[in-house]
């Protein structure tokens, strides 16, 4: 065999030897799943190795050579190179590789959402003349929505308890009768549900989206820290509310008289000169105590029954409580369920119209419907209308989160409901998941009430699944962006006859495990099957001694000048790998163990170097 055979034959056994640490570090987690604070010691440890290497048998030796400005070079230009590669891979679903990539992700999007909602929130009237300051401290409370086409916002006599503006898609404001004929149609810009949100009256109209829309919502809550802290904002809101415009709506909206009117405004503005909480225009009908009486007696989804007076009583300020006529729609098959219904009174049909030949369920007094699909947060399967004059309860959805977050008694009802078999069925029938989908959301909103998250919602499930189906082959793109600069280093360290240093195989091999372990609890988490992970990091360690095997071969007989600028894009890209995932990744899981961890991993990888 010839020495340049040679050469690329032992870039090629380097690469697998430096890479065989990835699948064993997915084998790893098939046995043991290490904690956070492990992960973070042998992620620095690693770091720590490589960071040696790279001095010693990259920048050194080019150092030694006299190519500085070659290396700088090379060096940024590797650096550039791996930033927008990785950009481009995140943006496609890589982050999802590590916790600190998906962090560093979240919190762009976040900066990014920020400066929109800052500029959005200026469209609104109330907000128009306000200082900046003043909207920058509202702006940071609110949040970004994303509502399908024929989602329902909100109903008349909701609480105004959000102000929206849209960012892209229209919402369409509709009269409050049966028919729900339609008043408005809003756009990128507008401004909605501020009347009822500045004059603490409920809803008057329905706003539902007319198309999927991006919107950004103010939370009263953070509406009112922010009044009681901006004298601007108390002076704007009075005018506001001593307007025609105010008068006319209480009057025309919620049947207010001028004595009413003129009284409670008079209070309001009061109140805001003294910096007190403004009283409400018109109080939200929840019937409590009738509520309480039945609680126990709850018909088809006794989710209430047995919990203590105080949870008991926690649902029942969180109801909404209206009034229905014969022949209203509540809603239509397909749509996001929102809310959980409770008859207290009167009649509603359960219809399916992709089946005629199947019977309406009747729902009748003390009964409640539309449970599985709210607990699901999935699409309604079927229909509902109002088939006699019918007095309801509704829970919505954002007030159920609350709940489940504050009483322990419903959390365990809801846990015992979710285990049960009828909702594993429900998903299959109903939703069109297949066993494993429906058993896998199962347990992930198990594990999140225990945890005290968010049940996940099964239609953003498999709308995620499906928009992010090219999610895993954008993880693997991701990971091997991470491994190319080291099959570079290999490659480079063995050009013009040179042999591969023990310190860079031990660096290599040791920054390896480490990322394979990290990565591969992670896309398990995501929900990779683990023969799928294993198979992606064998792969990569055999790319990994390709390209070292390729990068030797291409550049032999190179001038020293082109081996030290490969040295460089080598290094650069290395290196700021090291410092966007590896280290961050360590901090993020173990925290200050890490300096001394990776202390420990460069001066091992130094020792390797007295062995030569």
């Amino acid at each position: 065999m010839t020495p340049f055979e040679t050469a690329w034959v032992l870039a090629f056994a380097m690469g697998l030897l430096s890479a065989v640490s990835l699948p064993l570090g997915t084998l790893t987690t098939a046995l043991w799943t290490p904690g956070d604070r492990v992960v973070a010691v042998l992620m620095a440890f690693g770091g720590g190795a490589l960071l040696a290497a790279l001095t010693i048998d990259l920048v050194g030796s080019a150092l030694d050579k006299g190519h500085f400005f070659s290396l700088a070079a090379g060096c940024l230009l590797g650096g550039l190179l791996f930033r927008l590669l990785n950009e481009a891979i995140n943006s496609k679903g890589g982050f999802l590789r590590k916790s600190s990539t998906l962090i560093q992700y979240l919190e762009r999007r976040r900066r990014e959402r920020f400066r929109r909602a800052l500029a959005n929130l200026r469209r609104a009237e109330v907000l128009a003349a306000l200082p900046d300051d003043a909207v920058a401290a509202l702006a940071e409370n609110v949040f970004g929505i994303e509502v399908v086409k024929g989602t329902t916002l909100y109903q008349p006599h909701d609480p105004a308890e959000r102000l929206y503006v849209v960012e892209s898609g229209a919402i369409e404001l509709r009269d409050p009768g049966p028919d729900q004929a339609p008043v408005q149609t809003l756009g990128s810009g507008d401004a909605f549900g501020h009347m009822g949100f500045l004059t603490g009256s409920p809803r008057a109209m329905f706003a539902i989206a007319a198309s999927d829309s991006r919107l950004w919502v103010l939370p009263k809550a953070a509406f009112r820290s922010t009044l009681a802290a901006t004298p601007e904002l108390a002076r704007g809101l009075a005018a506001f509310l001593q307007s025609e415009q105010t008068a006319a709506y209480l009057r025309d909206y919620h049947d207010m008289v001028e004595a009413d009117i003129a009284n409670w405004r008079d209070d309001a503005v009061r109140c805001l000169v003294h910096g007190e909480p403004v009283a409400d225009a018109v109080r939200v009908e929840r019937k409590e105590h009738a509520f309480l009486e039945l609680a126990d007696r709850i018909g088809r989804f006794p989710l209430f029954d047995g919990l203590p007076e105080t949870e008991r009583r926690a649902v029942a300020e969180r109801l909404i409580c209206n009034r229905h006529g014969r022949g209203e729609t509540l809603f239509h098959k397909d749509e996001p369920a929102e809310r959980l219904y409770i008859v207290e009174t009167g009649e509603v049909s359960l219809i399916d119209p992709a089946d005629p030949t199947r019977r309406p369920t009747k729902i009748s007094d003390h009964e409640a419907f539309g449970g599985f699909s709210f607990l699901t947060g999935a699409h309604h399967s079927v229909g509902a209308m109002v088939t006699d004059e019918t007095v309801l309860w509704a829970l919505r959805r954002r007030d159920f989160d609350e709940l489940l977050s504050r009483s322990p008694a419903l959390a365990e009802r809801v846990r015992d409901v979710l285990e049960q078999d009828d909702v594993a069925r429900y998903l299959q029938a109903r939703q069109s998941f297949d066993t494993h989908r429906a058993a896998r959301w199962t347990r992930t909103a198990v594990r999140n009430l225990d945890t005290g998250r968010l049940i996940p919602s099964a239609s953003e499930m498999a709308r995620e699944m499906k928009e992010h189906s090219g999610a895993p082959v954008a993880i693997w793109l991701g990971i091997l962006l991470d491994g190319i600069p080291e099959a570079l280093v290999i490659g480079a360290s063995l050009l013009h006859g040179g042999q591969v240093s023990y310190s860079l195989i031990a660096g290599l091999f040791l920054s390896n495990y480490p990322e394979a372990l990290s990565s591969s609890v992670g896309m398990r988490q995501q929900g990779m099957s683990f023969g799928r992970v294993l198979f992606m990091w064998t792969s990569l360690t055999v790319l990994t001694g390709f390209f070292a095997a390729v990068g030797n071969l291409a550049l032999v007989g190179a001038p020293p000048t082109v081996f030290s600028i490969v040295e460089g894009i080598a290094a650069g890209a290395m290196l700021t790998m090291i410092a966007e995932t590896m280290m961050p990744e360590a901090y993020l899981k173990g925290g200050s163990v890490v300096g001394l961890s990776t202390l420990a991993g460069f001066l091992v990888a130094i020792f390797f170097t007295t062995l030569e």
